[in-house]
């Protein structure tokens, strides 16, 4: 699968800033996690030796630390440079006067978490019925479904997918209220399969990429832990996790770029089937009452 890496260099480009900024925080993560994996194995040496018990305590400890602090920055922090760094990718002229600006407007447009987490679940939803086959949600141009292997990688890349269809509503006009999300779905639906066979192969490269850099820290890990003598499982262990901020500091912003480029793209002058738009407020789960004028 080639993927439009052109294209999402440009769209990387909008927004840059947030960008840098991002994967400096994931990567000054990784030196964190580096660090509790160090304490605890440190702390165990000096109990009595890094017995198998001992490992697998320190190894959970230090799993659970991560995950926990992960969830609390995605809370509080993580949401809104995310929701900032799609808003820039959308290409709007308020967001295109730096990093403060951009976090800036898209505060006015998602104002909390709970409003991020609805539009994504939204979203989420409405593209997984799309897939698994829903009539309901086709539009009269739109026939074709891929079948099989295809489909399942379809089913996968919603995630990726679901990003751009935001981008998207940040073009067409904001994100505040539900319509302009059920527009950016209707053209999705409609008007961007070349966008979700783009989803597909920046899904493979995000694939290769996550795998690459586990490969680069497994093995280090490996010979290091083994001459260090602790359990080497515990190395390849933390060359997954470190693997996985990387991906997320360096890969995950090139592959949103990508795939919300190519549905920008694609659904650039065309026009929401209005018929489609109004069976998507099926799956928008009831919220307190808003203003779509």
């Amino acid at each position: 699968m080639i993927v439009n890496s052109r294209e999402a260099l440009a769209t990387l480009a909008r927004a840059l800033p947030l960008v840098l900024f991002r994967a400096g925080f994931f990567v000054a993560g990784g030196f964190m996690v580096l660090v509790l994996f160090g304490m605890l194995l440190f702390v165990a040496r000096q109990i009595g030796g890094v017995r198998p018990v001992t490992a697998v305590l320190v190894a959970l400890s230090a799993l659970l630390g991560w995950w926990a602090s992960g969830r609390v920055l995605q809370r509080y922090f993580l949401y809104r440079h995310r929701a900032a760094m799609l808003l820039c990718f959308s290409g709007r002229p308020s967001a295109a006067a730096g990093l403060a600006a951009a976090i800036k407007e898209s505060k006015r447009l998602v104002p909390d978490h709970v409003r991020w987490a609805y539009l994504n679940g939204a979203a989420r939803r409405a593209l997984f019925s799309f897939t698994r086959g829903s009539k309901e949600l086709a539009g009269p141009g739109n026939v074709h479904r891929p079948r099989g292997f295809s489909r399942t990688l379809d089913l996968l890349a919603v995630p990726p997918l679901s990003q751009a269809v935001l981008t998207l509503a940040f073009e067409r006009g904001s994100a505040k209220g539900e319509r302009s999300v059920r527009e950016a779905l209707a053209l999705c639906f409609d008007y961007g399969q070349e966008s979700r066979r783009m989803a597909r192969a920046w899904l493979v490269f995000s694939a290769a990429g996550q795998f690459f850099l586990f490969l680069c820290l497994a093995f280090p890990n490996w010979f290091f832990f083994k001459s260090a003598g602790a359990p080497v499982w515990i190395g390849v262990l933390l060359a997954a996790v470190i693997a996985r901020v990387l991906h997320q500091a360096f890969v995950t912003p090139l592959v949103l770029a990508g795939v919300s480029g190519s549905l920008l793209a694609e659904t650039r002058d065309h026009i929401p089937d209005p018929k489609v738009c109004e069976k998507l407020t099926v799956l928008f789960p009831d919220q307190a009452s808003e203003n779509e004028h």
